[in-house]
């Protein structure tokens, strides 16, 4: 039966994602968990409080952001299931972090791929601190985290080898099973989606939304594989088109615009979701946001024709 092996091909690449992530996660989680017994952490966090404070987090959380922002996604998991920050906070960081993360990574796609990448990194990063500010003013009450003589004490935590290993070890352990569910059951529908041409008859759906941001027709699918694969395999089919001279400059500008701000919306939004963020929260401001750029960008930048089926993408 066909749909057996499609569910089985969405199983295999589930567990691929989740050992690739826990490469990054575990190390990461274990190296923060670690900190907290030392003085490390809350000399960080008393030296990031006043800024982190913008968005109503505490100091540690700026390791998150770094991390996030510097290494990739999953790094930033790995702080965040180590730190002790309210449902409400972590919707904050969590919206702050799936706006901009991977910069470097990201940002070499981008230039792969010729599109406009010191606008993008600029855009994600001035995008990611105003939604930052904006939700925190809108769902973190004024005065949750005052930093205070006590709070920086509960980073000093006494070790005893047998509670702390335990605590890592079961902390740890919830944080997989959550990822792995998650994982896997996303991939298996996602397959399922490939394999009955779900996708093509979504892009058909939505293109009148896709004309109103500016795109031509042929941007429609490596807009759409971005949006629930990510920017990696929507560069692939980016590089592709134009290689075939189906994308102009403008065009791959636009795209890369959209999928910077708001992209893997399927598997980055479910693991945040495992960890307690709320849905809308992390997913509707950067819809609206990526909406509203793009089609800026559409009205400002000016077109140039496509690149020759010769020319090089580098």
């Amino acid at each position: 039966m066909g749909w057996l092996r499609t569910v089985g091909q969405g199983a295999v690449r589930g567990l691929r994602a989740f050992l690739k992530l826990m490469v990054i996660v575990a190390p990461v989680y274990t190296f923060v968990t670690i900190l907290k017994y030392t003085p490390v952490l809350e000399g960080f966090a008393r030296l990031m409080a006043p800024l982190m404070r913008i968005f109503r987090l505490p100091g540690e959380a700026a390791m998150a952001l770094i991390l996030g922002n510097f290494i990739n996604i999953y790094a930033s998991l790995g702080a965040i299931t180590a730190l002790k920050i309210t449902g409400a906070q972590l919707t904050v960081l969590s919206l702050m972090i799936l706006i901009s993360h991977s910069q470097i990574l990201e940002t070499a796609v981008f230039f792969q791929i010729r599109a406009k990448w010191w606008l993008l990194w600029l855009i994600r990063l001035v995008l990611s601190f105003i939604a930052g500010i904006g939700l925190s003013a809108l769902i973190v009450p004024a005065g949750t985290y005052r930093t205070t003589a006590a709070d920086f004490a509960e980073l000093r935590q006494v070790f005893v080898l047998l509670p702390a290993v335990k605590s890592w070890g079961l902390g740890l352990l919830n944080t997989g099973v959550k990822m792995v569910l998650v994982l896997l059951g996303i991939f298996i529908l996602l397959e399922l989606a490939r394999r009955y041409g779900v996708l093509d008859r979504i892009l058909r759906g939505l293109r009148r939304v896709i004309g109103f941001m500016g795109y031509s027709e042929d941007a429609g699918m490596p807009w759409l594989a971005g949006n629930v694969f990510g920017i990696v395999f929507g560069a692939g089919l980016i590089v592709e088109s134009v290689q075939e001279s189906r994308l102009t400059p403008k065009q791959v500008t636009l795209v890369a615009t959209f999928l910077a701000i708001c992209h893997g919306l399927f598997e980055d939004t479910a693991i945040f979701l495992v960890l307690g963020a709320n849905f809308f929260y992390i997913v509707v401001p950067r819809i609206v946001l990526a909406v509203i750029v793009t089609w800026v960008l559409s009205r400002v930048l000016k077109d140039k024709p496509a690149l020759t089926s010769g020319s090089k993408v580098v």
